[in-house]
């Protein structure tokens, strides 16, 4: 007797919920992209210089969050140090630094390139419209490099 009560219970409640339009909402759906790009030098190996961007976004949203950026250059010459910082220009707007300059390190000695990187994975970081150009810049090395978020 028990056991039909509760059930009949649960009928009763499970039916309130749908008819009141309680029923919990779906998660939202994020959608994530990598960009990046490699600037070849003529003759060498490698990228001079490389970008990597990792962004985020909800389904259909025209906002991106940009979680990671990393920057890598062949390392030229005798010079020893390097420093990078990355940049963004919004569409219509100008080229601002989202960062400082930043000391970029070989991560092993058996590689002939530095890198940087800022932010972490997930959804973190700061938020910019689609068509937003992210770059990346080494100090007293050339020109900068950029990928468009989409």
């Amino acid at each position: 007797m028990r056991r039909i009560q509760n059930t009949a219970a649960a009928a009763v409640l499970a039916l309130l919920l749908v008819a009141a339009g309680a029923a919990p909402a779906p998660a939202a759906a994020y959608e994530y992209d990598r960009l990046n790009a490699c600037r070849t030098a003529k003759g060498r190996p490698g990228c001079a210089p490389g970008i990597v961007v990792k962004h985020w976004h909800k389904k259909g949203a025209k906002v991106r969050g940009v979680a990671w950026v990393y920057a890598s250059t062949e390392r030229t010459g005798k010079r020893t140090a390097y420093e990078a910082r990355w940049l963004y220009q919004r569409p219509g707007g100008k080229m601002r630094a989202a960062s400082g300059w930043k000391k970029a390190r070989r991560p092993d000695a058996r590689v002939s390139f530095v890198e940087a990187h800022w932010g972490r994975d997930g959804r973190t970081g700061p938020h910019h419209p689609v068509g937003t150009r992210v770059c990346v810049e080494f100090r007293g090395v050339g020109k900068k490099l950029c990928v468009r978020l989409r």
